[in-house]
């Protein structure tokens, strides 16, 4: 709110979830620490895509296709990851995961195309912001961004005196 960038931050946030649900990805070590991560991350993610729009609708389109391309890849080749705390097991639970990601993917791009349809001026932004949100997930699928969050889950934090 104090950004200017709240409907954008929650738009990014639900693409998020709603990823994070079906593919998993790299968690933080405790809830203050998730806390602190998404209130760093997703108000930038939504002043990045609001700065991106500047480039229009051009550029939009190639940041939608790159975020689709790798997000495909991303839950092809990785989805569903678990986590050591909630291992997910059963096969036939993995490959639900898999299928209700893409179904996900195709959502959020739907919801990337719809957009470009607007003339709505915040349709580019709010492309952006999805767009930036599927790297988002794709990053956290990956090793290194296991990597990433494994090192700020050792970033000592002054939260208690």
């Amino acid at each position: 709110l104090l950004l200017g960038v709240l409907p954008l931050t929650a738009a990014c946030l639900g693409t998020v979830a709603l990823f994070r649900h079906t593919a998993g990805g790299a968690h933080a070590s405790s809830p203050w620490r998730c806390a602190i991560i998404t209130t760093l991350i997703f108000p930038t993610l939504a002043l990045l895509a609001t700065y991106l729009a500047h480039f229009g609708y051009n550029f939009s389109i190639v940041l939608s296709v790159i975020a689709i391309t790798l997000g495909l890849a991303a839950i092809i080749a990785l989805a569903p990851v678990d986590n050591p705390a909630a291992p997910i097991i059963s096969t036939v639970r993995r490959k639900r995961l898999k299928a209700l990601s893409f179904i996900v993917l195709i959502l959020i791009t739907g919801i990337i195309v719809a957009l470009g349809q607007t003339g709505w001026s915040q349709a580019t932004a709010f492309r952006n912001g999805l767009s930036l949100s599927i790297l988002w997930v794709s990053f956290i699928l990956t090793k290194t961004g296991h990597r990433v969050f494994t090192y700020l889950d050792n970033v000592n934090f002054p939260l208690r005196r």
